[in-house]
């Protein structure tokens, strides 16, 4: 996927992303969660891409973007700003994962323009951040965080992937992974819920163990016009592991609003 990585330049530093489709009409951006990047999104860029231009951001810090200092909420709003204005799209679709949803939740919130859905992931309106995380990101216990990844964030936890969750890792500043994880504990969009005026699609795991599907559906709940998909699955990235059911749950989405 690296031919498609764009970078350029940014409020704060350097911007990334990946696209692929450079079609004319709305846009597809994709968001992803804490201590990710962009490659996460590789199966919806080469599907979606097909028939829209198809974004996936590096979150400042994150990926391939950089920043001068550890990363917050409004650094992230300025780097999809600073993409959509360095594509020229006017119309779009905010696909957010976890930490990501939260980020999509934010735009919203402010207003964005051209903003005409979301699709919210394995995420929440508040996210949990248990007292195991916290502990183990303010001891830079690197092991622990990657067992922990491998865990429960992927469908199949092996040693394996623990070690490539570790050679991840190793690469991240470790200022990026504890604003991520502080800023998880700080989110709460509850109260802004019933606003929300623009169709929302909500996706989850059954048994996703790192943000329950019963949070999913609480979200889903507070907000007037949503749906809720919910796969019978482990894992908390269902876009990665069980992508096929996810991109066709998302292409009946855009056809109920109109995206076209």
């Amino acid at each position: 996927m690296r031919k498609n990585l764009i970078t350029t330049s940014a409020r704060w530093g350097r911007i990334s992303y990946r696209k692929n489709g450079d079609f004319p009409g709305p846009a597809i951006v994709f968001v992803h969660g804490a201590i990710g990047d962009s490659r996460l999104f590789r199966y919806q860029l080469r599907y979606f891409g097909q028939r829209h231009k198809t974004i996936a951001v590096d979150l400042p810090g994150h990926g391939r973007s950089d920043t001068g200092n550890a990363p917050d909420m409004p650094d992230f709003i300025e780097a999809i700003e600073d993409v959509i204005d360095q594509e020229g799209i006017y119309s779009y679709v905010l696909v957010g994962h976890s930490m990501g949803g939260g980020v999509c939740l934010e735009a919203h919130q402010r207003g964005l323009p051209g903003l005409k859905g979301m699709v919210l992931v394995s995420t929440s309106s508040v996210l949990p951040v248990t007292s195991t995380l916290a502990d183990i990101v303010k001891r830079d216990d690197m092991d622990a965080l990657a067992k922990l990844i491998a865990g429960a964030v992927f469908g199949k936890s092996t040693e394996i992937l623990a070690g490539f969750a570790k050679q991840a890792l190793n690469g991240i500043d470790r200022d990026v992974i504890r604003a991520d994880v502080e800023l998880c504990g700080r989110m709460d969009y509850t109260g802004m819920l019933a606003g929300i005026d623009i169709p929302v699609l909500v996706v989850s795991n059954r048994f996703d163990l790192v943000v329950a599907h019963e949070k999913s559906a609480t979200l889903h709940q507070g907000i007037p016009n949503s749906r809720h998909v919910i796969f019978e699955e482990n894992g908390h990235i269902p876009f990665f592991e069980n992508s096929h059911s996810f991109n066709a749950a998302v292409d009946v989405f855009l056809k109920e609003i109109g995206f076209d």
